[in-house]
């Protein structure tokens, strides 16, 4: 059986070290020299647009938790902002006052197409969707 070869760099400087993981992101194989992030099952290459979604679920964890504390006070999930969370943002499940959740269309990957679906989405998670559209 073959070893699968790192498949970081282009195509006339491609590393040529055997593969130790599999991005989780981009689905390539890349070697140890080739690793920016690696714990238990998640693997992340150096590729810029792998290690940008990785430094941003770091923080989306973070916000959503920040939201989850000022939900749970009463407040809307957006720092300053008085009570009475009455929207929910689809996608992070936060509770937001009307002035901070927008009813707009998300692009969602359905197999090899994007497909354009109507959401709720507070002023964080719309941000977000350039980093993950790739």
């Amino acid at each position: 059986m073959a070893v699968a070869q790192c498949q970081i760099g282009g195509r006339f400087s491609r590393c040529l070290h055997p593969a130790a993981e599999t991005c989780q992101y981009c689905g390539r194989p890349f070697c140890q020299s080739h690793a920016f992030y690696v714990v238990g099952h998640d693997a992340v290459c150096t590729r810029k647009p792998c290690q940008r979604k990785q430094e941003d679920l770091a923080a989306h964890l973070v916000y959503r938790e920040r939201v989850r504390q000022r939900n749970g006070a009463g407040l809307c999930g957006v720092e300053n902002c008085g009570p009475h969370p009455g929207f929910e943002c689809s996608l992070c499940e936060g509770h937001f006052c009307g002035k901070h959740v927008h009813h707009r269309y998300y692009p969602f990957r359905d197999g090899f197409t994007v497909v354009e679906r109507p959401v709720s989405a507070c002023g964080w998670c719309w941000q977000r969707r350039k980093i993950w559209r790739h």
